[in-house]
């Protein structure tokens, strides 16, 4: 998402993950690192973006949620997740996670 007005940024992630996935939970205050790509709005232009990507540890999961309807849910390995996404930079992210420490 967009940043949030008066959320730092793990805060602000820890919002998408609730409204994009159901899930609550606390995320770590350093990055884990960046990944840009082009996002398409609303109106069909696109626009650069860089993401900052924070570790979240799941303390619960709703089954409703304000994306529930846009969103398709599935729980992945770390291997499998970069297997499926298109952006390099976040193929990348997704395998040093296997390489860091999470606490």
């Amino acid at each position: 998402g967009w940043p949030i007005k008066n959320l730092k940024p793990h805060q602000a992630a820890e919002r998408e993950a609730w409204e994009e996935a159901g899930v609550a939970g606390k995320a770590k205050k350093r990055a884990l690192g960046y990944f840009t790509y082009l996002k398409t709005l609303d109106d069909g232009h696109k626009t650069a973006s860089i993401v900052e990507v924070f570790r979240l540890k799941v303390d619960e999961l709703h089954h409703k949620f304000p994306e529930r309807g846009e969103r398709q849910m599935a729980w992945l390995s770390p291997v499998e997740a970069a297997r499926r996404v298109q952006e390099p930079e976040l193929k990348g992210l997704l395998l040093r996670m296997l390489k860091e420490p999470s606490s």
